[in-house]
């Protein structure tokens, strides 16, 4: 087949698409990162963690067992944040509370990343 064979709109629908195609090419370079899932990289499937708490309960936290908090923590859990708590591989969880002073009152709201393993 030759430019003779073609019709003078097919011709034109041609000219068109490699005018598209290389306005494309110039207009977004591609990415310095490959685009999509890399071959043989293994897709890590989250972990729902099973916690033995409900809101309401109050539990003691020694600072080893929860984050972004110094020092001994004591919680009455408002929510249990399993929707995000799933990505820590079922040994970490989201709670929501209000931190128990020593005298017994409420304190501050406070969300913790608390071990399972401690509740």
């Amino acid at each position: 087949m030759n430019v003779f064979d073609l019709s003078p709109a097919q011709i034109r629908n041609r000219l068109i698409l490699r005018a598209r195609q290389a306005a494309q090419a110039v207009a977004a370079p591609p990415p310095p990162w490959p685009r999509g899932r890399l071959k043989g990289t293994p897709t890590r499937v989250p972990v729902v963690p099973r916690v033995p708490v409900a809101a309401g309960d109050v539990v003691q936290l020694a600072e080893t067992d929860h984050r972004y908090a110094t020092g001994a923590l004591r919680l009455r859990i408002l929510r249990v944040r399993l929707d995000v708590s799933q990505w820590y591989d079922g040994e970490w969880v989201w709670l929501e509370g209000v931190e128990i002073g020593p005298d017994d009152q409420p304190g501050a709201f406070r969300p913790v990343l608390a071990r399972v393993a401690a509740l």
